[in-house]
């Protein structure tokens, strides 16, 4: 109906508003809506119906919900509805958003026809009014629907780039800038995966266009708002920032989507060209050139364009934005290299840094993950194709141009990031942290000027060399190896082209040099964009702060000032120590100019304001460092920063720091006191005495204690000056410091009042310089008078308080308990304190009252030393023995003082050596001495004996007491007389008493003058007693006595006289002289003979002349040979004491080498022997070697002149070995002298060879840390340590005699082969020429001399005494001696046979194997592993002698095998052992079956080498091979036959590879059972446990223990895994049961440590199974604990374990008890009597069955099989043979039983049989390998002469043998 009303033919004014209802009704019905929407325009336009019409055009709009055909078609309609009426067009535009949210599609649909309705020839004029209403309506969503609509317009066949870019800009003019262009640019960037899209022609086209329409949509962001803005900003005005900052914000974030887009996105799209991969990537960031954004259409505008460009290109950069462009550099996959990756990042950077500004985050990242990204970038990659040698690892390198450009790209953003990034540089990148150092100090040196110590700086220049010396040899190693792989060609220093474009990557290691341009790159950024500044300005972390305190008072920082110049005002900003630093470095500063003040008077005008500028710079910065602490806002924290920056250095050990800290801390605190001084000096009257002493110290005293915050700082202040005082060395500054700490000190608790005590008596105790100084008489002042008053201050309030303490208090603490003493007065009061302390008092009380008021100083004087009552006694803390309160040198302090009872209380109970004492010290008062005098007669009076005992020198005491009485002091008249009354008796009598009236002359000159008589001695005198009377053993050292020169007078003259005599040639003489020298020589061999001499020393004056006589004497009489050599005697003893290191040179020395070495030059010599006796003499006495010089030339010289040289060779080797041992420079010319002469002279003595003499000396060599030792011939001199004249007497022995043994054989064969005495390892050492000599012996020495030697070391009357190791390697060096292979192919053939070179017999044999055990028996103390390391060392020797003949090798087995029956466990018994395990490991095949010692031996090491290790494990890796193929089942059959041959034949080598069976049965529990069978690991594990039962009892032992265990836990994994089908296990759970049986008979305790285990398992296996019967009679017979109490039982309790195994052999029996004969004999008739085939095949079969199960049964037949084997019926013999073959392979030992039969088969004239034991030939070759040979040849015989071809059979026997299957 609806549809024929309006298909009717009708004016336009005919329809009614009723149908307009009508159809506003229906306009649910699609089809309505369609019919309706085309002649909706005209109804619209039509005035009468214009109600009705917009009330039907709103519910078309509303009813348009089902976006199907039809309402796509109705909203095509409606889009192009032109309405012109305001109105209309306002009601429009409602309709507009009612379809929009009719349905969520129609968004899009509209703006697509919008869009395309525009792009048409028919365009509304409305259509920008829609797009305006519809991003109005969905800011977030239309945008995007937007964007994909110019998706598809770009996707267009034709360019429509032009187009869509006037078309956005009129979109964007005409919505006022209102659109989300973020969102905008977001959809245009996303993937869209349409048909039209996958199969787009021009995809590279559409990601170029895509990429101007980004970038022309940011440029579209700039609103006039925004250009205004920017424009202001250029001009430096600050003007609606935030628009210009939302603008770059938003232009940040669409460039860093765009980077997703093109890392992300477009490689999934298109794989674009590289060049426009990077045009795009750049074009985003507008890093492009500029026409390019403007050549399509020439927008922006030329007014506008740089002006656009420079808005959108200076913007933040966002963390994502860096990081995705770094990620594209690292990627292979995109165009983006890393060489223009770096250089983006590196501009985006430093662009965005330059942006910076206080309300914008330009460089913000979180993300510490960049600094790696950035240095990867800079990673050198050598060229794939290039293969580099294996093992060669390549160092780490960068590419050099870019590690140095990334280093500043990470400081700019290390600047803008200090918390994290910059922090992670400063902790973790030294190069970095250098850098920054650099901006923040604004000095650009290497190494940093923040390096203050000389050796650091030095150290690191060093190192740097070092690293790029390293650098350098590893790049050009590194560039060698890529050469050597492509172009071949050498690469040195000067061809290499990596060296200058390559550096090391080490970023975490030292801070590397950068280079020049760098440096000046890092300088232009900090100037730029104050890199520096931001970095000192981050507070958390403190950058500057750290390098302040690193570098403190270390040197000047001038940059500091810099930064603080430059802070312009926001010195809040640094932190308080930075602004305490640079007002210290002004200060020093000030301090260096004040004194060229002068010079600067013509400086220029700059240089003033400059000066006035800092200045006023400083007075700001002290104004605000005074406003922290006396200030309104001082507070706690700062007031403390402050102070406590200048007073720690106060104890700096620098005298500049502690004076600028003293500078700096009067300026913070004395400013503020100059504002009103008049008001604040009548406070300070009472301390005015202090304040006029020490002036300039008013900051101290005066200043600091008026802060507001004084009590916060009051503690530390204290600690610092109590610290500083020990350092101080200006005493006007510690006076200051004491004056302080006695008025402001905070005592309130003990321990503070305790430390402050110690600290000041320390300063008095220890710095004694310091307090003589303050307290000199000469400068005594009211300055010392007002220290002395607070230290007596601070030790009386100290005293009463320690005395007021309860006496169980702690006031220390333990560690300190023994410097502490605890103190009880007679009053009754205690108190315990510091030693020191005490002291200390003491030492004031000793300086006198002070002048000001003595109050104090009476106070403590009365505690210490109480009139008329006893001193307090001490007591140690620690051990609670009473401690000496007053020392000697205390008490010296106090007799010293003025103070009158200290001297009364020092002088109390005073012992007499301490009053001797007191009273020869100097500066004593004249009182003090006269109460010591008086206290000395008391002591005269009541000890005189012991008074007298202690007095060393009488007549000096008695001088010092006249001398004292001269001074004014009385008493001593009784200790005086004590002194003279004794002196008389004790002088000489010839010696007239000194006059007491001339004190005053020198003592030694009065006794010299008064000597006018001097004694004669004569015939009867005690020489002896007269020369100790001249040289006393202990002279008093403080005075001489009198004695000694008169009596050397005396002894002088009389040798003078005798001397005389002689010269005059008077024959009878007294004889003085002799007398004397043997005096001498019995006094010097006394043991006081040391002592002597160091008398005559030090009194050189008078031993001098007396030796110089002795020698006169010794001149004049030549002939009496006695004297001379007493005299020589006496001469080499005194030298040897001078000799001494601790014996200073001096006259007397020099004197006595002066004569020996006359002595020795002067006598002559009258043949060769005497001159060598000489020279053995002087050696003997260790004389100078000058002296033993001139013997040795007089003894060549003699040799040379040809005297005939008939000496004994000891005491040519004595002379010899003692000039080696000082070491002669003429030793090698004496040995020359003497071997040409003994050469050249035909000597009567052929033992004065000098072949003798040397081998003799080579043979004493003795090692260097033993000590000496009896050479190895029995008549030889002790050991010596030759050092490098071995290398003499070696070249001299092979000049002499070059076969080395043919002189004299006996000798030499020592030298070469003697064994050295002694125990432990040096007796083992060899001598350390030998080597050399062996193989000069080796090669030098004829055949028959060699042979010689050979038969010498392994005769039968071999000594014991050769080193063995010498003479093996001596055999060795004879097989292998180039001379036996001259003249041989120098190319050895592969397969060549070694010969047989060293002959032995058999004897001979037997003895170098004794020599092999010899060697590892002296290496057995090292451990067995370094003798059996020893033993396979030589074992090739061995095998050598043995080439070819095994019945050597089987005489070597006998012979070890009964030395280990005899020695049994000894060491020799295992060296046996050992060697016999190696000869079987390297020949198994010679020794079958394995010899039983070793079956009983430790098993064999897994470092020895066994020949068959290859072929075993080959062969048990095809054992565990379980490919699904019937050639793999062979193969694992046939290595099973082979393994349990091996078990049998050899198990000790199957043994040893045990560990690898266990290894190979992991992993294959983990299958369904299903699977495990048909992949054959269930029969895997059947054949280990059949070869593990062969092994048996071996398997047992504790050795094996691990890998067993380890097997046993694999197949209780098996049974547990799979134990739902244990009825296909029931054969592998007997076997285990049964092993498990064995295993507990053989090793009970360690079987049930194993079962107890595994308890939990099997208990669970067995009640999941109850059919297990076996399973259940093991667990019933283990009488196992209780799994929750006994789980974990250990291997320890051994006797539990055996106790609960007791049961278990009756159970085995019960359970396995073996087939008897009795059980078999039915079977065995039947096979006796069966006649016909069918009986015998019924047995056979019947036996068949039955060994499938129990193959142990078949060893009851094998007599009939070996019968039947030979059968004539095929099945009988056929069933034979498997049955006998299935019994050889259960019990491989019996195969040798079968080997008659097999061989009559091969021999049998029946083809058949013949051939049915070919068939079986492979299988039992393998069983039978012992046999394999014989059995071989038979078959190859049967081919021979027989009619068949068995080649197929041998070949496979063959195979089988060496397992080729394999290969």
């Amino acid at each position: 109906m609806l549809r024929d009303q309006l298909n009717r033919r009708q004016p336009i004014d005919n329809v009614s508003r009723n149908l307009l209802r009508l159809l506003t009704s229906t306009c649910g019905y699609k089809e309505v809506r369609l019919m309706t929407v085309q002649k909706l325009e005209m109804w619209l336009q039509n005035p009468k119906l214009t109600r009705p019409a917009q009330d039907l055009l709103m519910s078309v709009c509303m009813n348009c919900n089902t976006h199907g055909s039809e309402d796509m078609d109705v909203i095509s309609h409606l889009i192009k509805i032109r309405l012109k009426p305001k109105v209309l067009l306002n009601h429009y535009m409602l309709c507009v958003r009612e379809l929009l949210n009719a349905h969520k599609d129609n968004l899009g649909t509209t703006i697509k026809f919008v869009i395309f309705n525009e792009l048409s020839n028919a365009r509304n004029p409305n259509n920008m009014q829609i797009l305006y209403t519809v991003l109005q309506h969905s800011s977030e969503l239309a945008p995007k629907f937007l964007a994909m609509v110019f998706q598809d317009l770009l996707t267009n066949k034709d360019d429509y780039l032009r187009a869509s870019r006037a078309l956005l800009r009129e979109i964007i003019k005409q919505t006022k800038h209102e659109i989300n262009f973020q969102a905008f640019c977001l959809g245009l960037m996303q993937e869209r995966k349409e048909p039209q899209y996958l199969d787009m022609e021009f995809k590279e086209r559409f990601v170029v266009h895509i990429t101007d329409v980004l970038a022309v949509s940011m440029m579209l962001g700039i609103t006039a708002q925004v250009k205004e803005a920017g424009v202001a900003w250029d001009k430096g005005e600050k003007r609606n920032l935030e628009v210009l900052r939302s603008f770059q914000n938003q232009i940040a974030a669409i460039q860093r989507d765009a980077v997703w887009w093109l890392h992300t996105v477009v490689p999934s799209i298109s794989k674009l060209a590289p060049k426009d991969y990077v045009h795009c990537l750049h074009k985003v960031l507008f890093t492009e050139q500029p026409e390019t954004y403007y050549k399509w259409d020439n927008w922006p505008p030329e007014s506008d364009r740089n002006f656009f460009l420079r808005l959108c290109s200076e913007v933040p950069i966002l963390e994502d934005t860096l990081m995705r462009i770094l990620v594209i550099g690292l990627s292979r996959e995109l165009p983006l290299g890393p060489a223009d990756a770096m250089e983006l990042a590196d501009h985006l950077v430093k662009r965005a840094a330059a942006v910076q500004a206080d309300d914008v985050e330009v460089l913000k990242v979180e993300r510490i993950q960049l600094i790696d990204a950035v240095l990867n970038l800079c990673t050198y990659h050598h060229p794939e194709n290039i293969q580099l040698p294996p093992g060669y690892q390549p160092p780490n390198l960068a590419i050099s141009t870019l590690y140095w450009k990334a280093w500043p790209l990470l400081l700019v953003v290390a600047a803008f990031n200090p918390e994290n990034i910059g922090l992670a540089a400063w902790e973790e990148y030294p190069t970095l942290k250098m850098l920054m150092e650099m901006v923040m100090t604004n000095n650009y040196s290497y190494p940093p000027c923040t390096l203050t110590d000389e050796e650091t700086r030095t150290e690191m220049i060093n190192r740097e060399l070092q690293i790029s010396q390293r650098e350098k040899q590893e790049i050009l190693a590194f560039e060698g190896h890529l050469a050597a792989a492509s172009t071949k060609q050498t690469i040195t220093e000067s061809s290499s082209l990596l060296l200058s474009q390559l550096t090391s990557l080490d970023p975490q290691g030292p801070p590397r040099r950068p280079p020049p341009h760098v440096l000046d790159q890092v300088k232009g950024l900090n100037q730029s964009l104050r890199l520096g500044h931001l970095l000192c300005r981050s507070r958390s972390p403190d950058f500057l702060l750290n390098i302040i305190q690193r570098q403190a008072s270390s040197q000047s920082m001038p940059w500091l000032a810099d930064l603080v110049q430059s802070s312009e005002g926001s010195l809040d900003v640094l932190p308080v120590q930075c602004l305490c630093e640079f007002l210290l470095h002004d200060a020093a500063d000030d301090a260096a100019t004040a004194s060229g003040e002068e010079e600067d008077e013509g400086e220029s005008r700059e240089q003033k304001a400059k000066k006035r500028q800092r200045q006023q710079k400083q007075r700001q910065l002290l104004g605000r460092l005074q406003d922290l602490l006396l200030g309104p806002k001082a507070d706690e924290q700062t007031t403390c920063e402050v102070l406590d920056y200048f007073l720690r250095r106060l104890g700096s050990s620098q005298v500049a720091s502690r004076v600028l800290a003293m500078k700096g801390l009067s300026l913070v605190l004395s400013e503020g006191s100059l504002r009103d001084g008049e008001e604040r000096e009548h406070p300070m009257e009472e301390d005015s005495g202090d304040a006029d002493l020490l002036q300039g110290y008013q900051w101290l005293l005066r200043d600091l204690p008026r802060l507001p915050l004084f009590d916060s700082v009051r503690s530390t202040t204290a600690l610092a000056l109590q610290q500083a005082i020990h350092m101080e060395t200006d005493p006007q500054t510690i006076s200051a410091y004491l004056v302080y700490l006695s008025q402001h000190t905070p005592v309130e608790e003990q321990g503070q009042h305790s430390d402050l005590a110690l600290d000041v008596a320390r300063l008095v105790v220890e710095r004694s310089t310091i307090m003589s100084h303050l307290f000199s008489k000469l400068s005594s002042s009211a300055a010392s008078d007002a220290v002395l008053s607070a230290l007596l201050s601070i030790f009386s309030r100290y005293v009463r308080r320690m005395r007021q303490s309860k006496e169980g208090e702690e006031v220390y603490s333990w560690s300190e308990s023994q410097d502490q003493v605890f103190l009880r007065w007679s009053s009754g009061e205690t108190a315990t304190m510091h030693i020191l302390v005490v002291h200390a008092m003491v030492i004031l009380l000793t300086l006198g009252p002070p002048r000001a008021g003595d109050g104090e100083f009476q106070a403590l004087l009365d505690i210490w030393f109480p009139e008329k009552k006893p001193l307090p006694t001490a007591f140690l803390v620690d051990t609670s023995e009473e401690a000496l309160l007053l020392p000697d040198w205390l008490k010296l302090r106090m007799i010293r003082s003025e103070v009158p009872r200290l001297v009364d209380a020092a002088l109390q109970d005073l012992e007499p050596q301490q009053l001797l004492l007191f009273v020869q010290s100097f500066g004593i008062p004249v009182s003090s001495m006269s109460k010591l005098l008086q206290y000395l007669d008391q002591a005269v009076a009541h000890d005189p004996q012991t008074l007298e005992q202690n007095i060393m020198d009488k007549n000096y005491m008695a001088h010092l007491v006249e001398v004292q009485h001269e001074r004014g002091a009385s008493g001593g008249q009784t200790f005086h007389s004590l002194l003279t009354a004794s002196l008389p008796p004790r002088r000489d009598s010839a010696e007239a008493p000194k006059p007491k009236s001339s004190p005053e002359q020198p003592p030694g000159q009065g006794r010299a003058r008064s000597g006018t008589q001097i004694r004669v001695l004569g015939p009867e005198d005690d020489l002896a007693g007269l020369f100790l009377q001249i040289f006393p053993l202990s002279p008093d050292p403080r005075w001489q006595s009198s004695g000694p020169r008169p009596a050397a007078l005396a002894l002088q003259q009389a040798l003078g006289r005798e001397l005389a005599r002689v010269l005059q040639g008077d024959p009878e003489v007294p004889g003085i002289t002799v007398r004397f020298l043997q005096a001498m020589a019995t006094l010097l061999s006394s043991p006081h003979g040391g002592a002597l001499v160091l008398s005559m020393h030090r009194s050189h004056f008078l031993a001098c002349p007396l030796m110089r006589q002795l020698y006169q004497y010794q001149r004049c009489v030549p002939q009496d040979t006695g004297f001379s050599s007493l005299f020589l005697k006496v001469l080499m003893q005194m030298l040897q004491w001078l000799d001494s290191p601790a014996v200073e040179d001096g006259p007397l020395k020099a004197q006595l080498k002066l004569f020996a070495t006359q002595y020795s030059a002067r006598r002559r010599i009258s043949d060769v022997r005497s001159g060598l006796l000489h020279l053995a003499e002087a050696l003997t006495f260790r004389q100078d070697l000058e002296v033993v010089s001139s013997a040795v030339r007089a003894v060549i010289a003699t040799l040379r002149s040809g005297e005939k040289c008939s000496v004994e060779p000891e005491l040519l080797s004595k002379v010899l070995r003692g000039l080696i041992e000082v070491r002669s420079p003429h030793l090698e010319e004496l040995l020359t002298a003497l071997c040409s002469a003994t050469t050249e002279a035909a000597s009567p003595f052929p033992a004065s060879k000098p072949i003798v003499v040397v081998s003799s000396l080579l043979l004493q060599e003795e090692e260097p840390p033993a000590p000496g030792k009896q050479g190895t011939d029995g008549g030889s001199l002790e050991a010596v340590q030759l050092g490098p004249s071995s290398g003499l007497l070696v070249d001299w022995l092979e000049m002499l005699d070059p076969e080395m043994v043919s002189s004299c054989p006996d000798l030499q064969q020592r030298l070469l082969f003697s064994r050295r005495k002694g125990k432990g390892p040096a007796s083992a050492q060899v001598l350390s020429f030998r080597p050399y000599l062996l193989a000069l012996f080796t090669h030098q020495s004829s055949w028959s001399t060699l042979h010689r030697c050979i038969r010498v070391l392994l005769g039968k009357s071999r000594e014991q005494r050769f080193d063995p190791s010498a003479s093996l390697d001596f055999l060795w060096a004879c097989i292998h001696v180039p001379r036996i292979w001259q003249g041989r192919d120098q190319r050895t053939p592969q397969k060549r046979r070694e010969e047989l070179v060293l002959r032995v017999q058999a004897p001979e044999l037997i003895s170098l194997v004794e020599l092999i055990l010899a060697e590892a028996e002296t290496r057995s103390q090292d451990g067995d592993a370094a003798a059996c390391s020893l033993i396979q060392a030589r074992l090739p020797l061995l095998l050598s002698c043995c080439r070819g003949d095994d019945e050597g090798v089987k005489r070597v087995s006998e012979h070890l095998t009964g030395c280990i029956q005899q020695r049994g466990d000894s060491v020799l018994g295992r060296r046996c052992q050992d060697l016999l395990l190696q000869l079987y490991l390297q020949q198994p095949e010679l020794r079958v079956p394995v010899p039983e010692v070793l079956l009983h031996s430790e098993a064999a090491t897994g470092s020895s080498i066994c020949k068959l290790d290859g072929l075993i494990h080959r062969v048990i890796t095809l054992l565990a091979d379980t490919s699904d193929s019937r050639s793999s089942e062979n193969r694992g059959a046939d290595a099973n036959m082979a393994c349990r041959k091996l078990a049998v034949a050899h198990p000790i080598l199957l043994l040893r590879h045990l560990p690898m069976v266990a290894a190979l049965l992991h992993g294959r529990t983990h299958l369904n059972f299903q699977e495990f069978r048909q992949q054959n690991h269930l029969t895997f594990f059947l054949h280990v446990l059949g070869l593990l039962e062969l092994l048996q009892p071996l398997v047992f032992r504790g050795e094996h223990q691990r890998a067993l265990w380890d097997c046993l836990r694999s197949f209780v994994r098996l049974l547990l895994n799979y134990r739902k089908s244990s009825r296909h296990l029931a054969a592998f759970i007997s076997k285990f049961v049964q092993f498990i049986h064995k295993y507990i008979t053989c090793n009970a305790p360690v079987a049930v440590s194993f079962l107890q285990k595994h308890a939990e398992p099997l208990h669970d296996l067995s009640f999941d199974n109850s059919d297990l019967a076996m399973l259940k009679s093991l667990l019933a017979g283990l009488s196992l604990p209780s799994r929750a109490s006994r789980a974990d039982r250990g291997l320890e309790e051994e006797g539990e374990d055996e106790s609960a195994a007791g049961s278990l052999p009756l159970l085995s029996v019960s359970l396995f008890t073996p087939l008897t004969t009795a059980e078999m004999a039915p079977y065995m008739k039947r096979l006796s009597r069966g006649q016909t085939v069918e009986d015998l095949l019924e047995v056979l079969s019947d036996i068949d069955e039955m060994s499938r199960r129990r193959p142990e049964i078949l060893n009851f037949f094998s007599t009939s099989l070996q019968r039947l084997m030979s059968s004539a019926e095929e099945s009988c013999r056929n069933l034979a043979f498997s049955l006998a073959l299935r019994s050889i392979q259960n019990s491989p030992s019996i195969a040798a039983d079968f080997l008659p039969t097999f061989m009559y088969c091969l021999g049998s004239r029946d083809f058949e049989v013949v051939q049915t034991a070919l068939r079986n030939l492979p299988e039992y070759t393998l069983l039978c390998q012992e046999h394999a040979a014989v059995l071989l040849h038979r078959a190859f015989l049967v081919g021979m002469y027989g009619q068949m071809d068995p080649s197929a059979q041998i070949s496979e026997a063959l195979r089988i043998l060496h397992m080729e299957a394999v290969m």
